[in-house]
Formats: C-alpha cells, sequence, structure tokens
C-alpha cells in the first residue's frame, strides 16, 4: 500500500510500504476513503514532535471501512464504516 513517510523534519515521501497485519486479539484495520491534514501534522513535519523518528508512517485521522478485526473486537465487524480519531476511548468506562 501507499503512505506517508515522516524522513525527518521538511522530509517526507509517498512510500509502498507493507500492508497491516493483524497482530494482537484487539486490532483492527480500516482501509481509508478519505482523510484530511491535522494540525499535528505540521508540527510533525517540522521536527517538533521529538517521538516522530524516521520512518514513521503518517496519518491519524480518517473515514474508511473495517476489513479485518482481531478475534477479541466486539463491537465492530467487517464492512463497518468508521471514523478514525487520534483521540479515543475505550467505550466502556466513563473516561
Amino acid at each position: 500500500m501507499k503512505a506517508l513517510v515522516y524522513h525527518g523534519p521538511g522530509k517526507k515521501a509517498w512510500e509502498e510500504v507493507p500492508d497491516p497485519q493483524i497482530l494482537a486479539p484487539t486490532d483492527a484495520i480500516v482501509k481509508i476513503d478519505t482523510t484530511t491534514i491535522c494540525g499535528t501534522d505540521l508540527h510533525i513535519l517540522g521536527g517538533d514532535v521529538a517521538a516522530v523518528t524516521d520512518g514513521r508512517i503518517l496519518g491519524h485521522e480518517g473515514v474508511g471501512h473495517v476489513i479485518a478485526v482481531g478475534d477479541s473486537v466486539q463491537n465492530f465487524k467487517v464492512g463497518d464504516r468508521v471514523i478514525v480519531s487520534c483521540i479515543t476511548k475505550c467505550g466502556v468506562c466513563e473516561y
């Protein structure tokens, strides 16, 4: 799949990367249909987020549909349309 990969301040590239895999039973894979840039992306590209290092695949907000779920995923199924937000909650506790 194509992904936008960070290579340091001001350096990014569209690259072919491996398709994601279910690694944990709580994982879900979403095929992104549409997305937009977030202000955080601008900070990352400017080199202002030290935790983001060379090789990081960028993008953390989008709309798409679920194409795979881990065995422990109960509230989503393949085919569901979802929004991917950088701010999430478990949906169980009050927080």
